[in-house]
């Protein structure tokens, strides 16, 4: 059985305002016909997906179910009428991209750069967040790839993981912090414990790294006093406190060599993180979209990237 996109756009609408009447202004029919059509589809499926009340309707169980793939579809649909403007010289080019807020500082700008001077109507559409939040965003459809960390939970069906490239990530603090004063010992696990912590949401491959940090030297991981998906708002704390955070080296290269911030030494302070993109198994990519994988393919094998030029 399959479900056509307009009696989708019916559901979602319903969905969305809990009214017929709202419902039916939004997607342009009269009432009689969008209730119509959603009881064609409570009959085609056996099930109720609405529940009548004087104040309006609300979503069954089964309409619960039935609206995230409902809006899947219509992205689905949303993205072909795109390819098909972009191919007949009506649309932009639209590629809409999921990152970890730790990748948006490195290969994603260049990337982003590369593509634009190729393709100079195009529109880079890029969603931050933690990788979990990104998944669920891959899997209703409004976003095309996700770049990600890898956990080793199993990723949802319909999705396919691909490596991209490895990183170093390890404790960053203050190039002034007191756990750096001269003529002080090297720091150990138990010292990180008497100094506040920012932190990246759970949820984050990052703050997951944090809490086995601690753990493998048989400590009990701290409670973040800060938490931000900014990597901005992170090295911007960090630089002017006693606060510590956990980040990969490669985006706060520019403040080491500044002598901004500082980057504790030795492997009980950091490891390597693999980073992966995550796209939906079934379906080909809009064509800038694919355009923008490649490119961040080859951002990822340079790593030590140009000055990003403006586009001609």
């Amino acid at each position: 059985m399959t479900l056509e996109h307009r009696t989708m756009a019916a559901f979602l609408a319903v969905a969305r305002f809990r009214s017929i009447g709202k419902a039916a202004a939004a997607v342009g029919m009269s009432q009689p016909a969008l209730s119509r059509k959603i009881a064609a589809l409570e009959k085609r499926l056996g099930v109720p997906l609405f529940m009548r009340h004087a104040g309006g309707v609300e979503p069954t169980l089964y309409g619960q179910t039935l609206l995230p793939h409902a809006e899947a579809i219509a992205a689905e649909a949303g993205r072909a009428v795109a390819e098909i403007d972009e191919l007949r010289g009506a649309g932009r080019g639209l590629a809409s991209i999921g990152v970890v807020p730790s990748a948006t500082t490195t290969v994603v700008p260049f990337a982003v750069n590369r593509v634009i001077r190729q393709s100079p109507g195009a529109l880079i559409r890029i969603r931050e967040g933690t990788g979990e939040q990104l998944r669920a965003a891959l899997g209703r459809g409004e976003v095309d790839i996700v770049v990600s960390g890898r956990l080793d939970e199993p990723v949802e069906a319909g999705l396919l993981v691909t490596p991209f490239y490895e990183d170093r990530v390890g404790v960053v603090l203050s190039a002034t912090h007191p756990l750096l004063s001269e003529g002080r010992p090297p720091p150990m696990a138990a010292d990180l414990l008497g100094y506040p912590w920012a932190m990246a949401p759970k949820g984050n491959v990052i703050a997951f790294g944090f809490r086995e940090m601690f753990l493998r030297q048989g400590l009990e991981p701290p409670r973040p006093n800060a938490e931000t998906s900014s990597v901005h708002v992170l090295t911007r704390l960090v630089a002017s406190t006693d606060f510590l955070t956990v980040l990969p080296h490669d985006v706060v290269q520019q403040e080491i060599r500044a002598g901004i911030l500082s980057c504790l030494d030795g492997e009980a302070f950091a490891w390597r993180r693999s980073l992966v993109i995550i796209r939906r198994s079934s379906g080909a990519l809009p064509p800038v979209t694919a355009l923008f994988l490649t490119e961040l393919r080859k951002a990822s094998s340079l790593r030590s990237l140009p000055p990003l030029t403006p586009a001609p």
